[in-house]
């Protein structure tokens, strides 16, 4: 009686100690239900220019995409289109909750080249090393160790791949006030740097967001 207790005790506590891991290496985490009603805000969405980020991303046909953190998947649709049916993207997220409304919304475009992926907090846990591009819009701030997840990021680029990075200049978006989740562009530089990537394009589109492409 007393091993099994014990057991017990050490099973409760491995589990919580991997919701605290968890919690630690997603900052600002949300359930996907609540989350999906901020990413879905009409006002969110109007702002987004979605059509107009994924041209200037420069997609073939037959290109791999990686959207990082695709939440809801706002931008599956526009991103499957781009790279035709005999490309792939593969929308990952560390939240099972949210596959159900991306497969929707692929299935509503009549898109069949979205690959739903269950990401690790330090890996996105990619089923091929292939990706052209990898595309973080508005959730780089949201990881914990982004030097590490960079890296790990790396790995998956085909030798012309490139990185996208979409994000909030410090102290103009909704996290003014918490440099935790901020990201510079210094900051980016330097992760980038270390993790094999070169600046490549600076995109002027918003006022108050960096849009910046970084190759192999």
């Amino acid at each position: 009686m007393r091993n099994r207790r014990m057991l017990i005790f050490l099973g409760l506590f491995a589990f919580t100690l991997s919701l605290s891991q968890g919690a630690a290496a997603q900052l600002a985490s949300r359930p996907a239900e609540e989350w999906s009603k901020t990413l879905e805000a009409h006002d969110r969405v109007a702002n987004l220019k979605m059509d107009e980020i994924v041209a200037k991303l420069g997609l073939k046909p037959g290109g791999s995409v990686a959207d990082i953190g695709a939440g809801s998947g706002l931008f599956e649709v526009p991103l499957a289109k781009a790279v035709s049916p005999s490309g792939k993207v593969y929308a990952v997220d560390i939240d099972a909750g949210f596959f159900p409304q991306i497969k929707r919304k692929a299935d509503e475009a009549h898109v069949t080249n979205v690959q739903t992926v269950l990401g690790k907090y330090t890996d996105p846990n990619l089923p091929a090393k292939n990706i052209d591009l990898v595309f973080f819009h508005d959730v780089l701030h949201h990881i914990e160790d982004r030097a590490a997840y960079l890296k790990s990021v790396s790995g998956y680029l085909t030798p012309s791949g490139r990185v996208v990075v979409i994000d909030y200049e410090p102290g103009m978006g909704p996290h003014k006030g918490h440099p935790d989740l901020e990201v510079s562009r210094e900051q980016l530089a330097t992760w980038m740097k270390n993790a094999g990537l070169k600046p490549s394009e600076d995109v002027k589109m918003f006022p108050d967001r960096y849009f910046l492409v970084y190759s192999k």
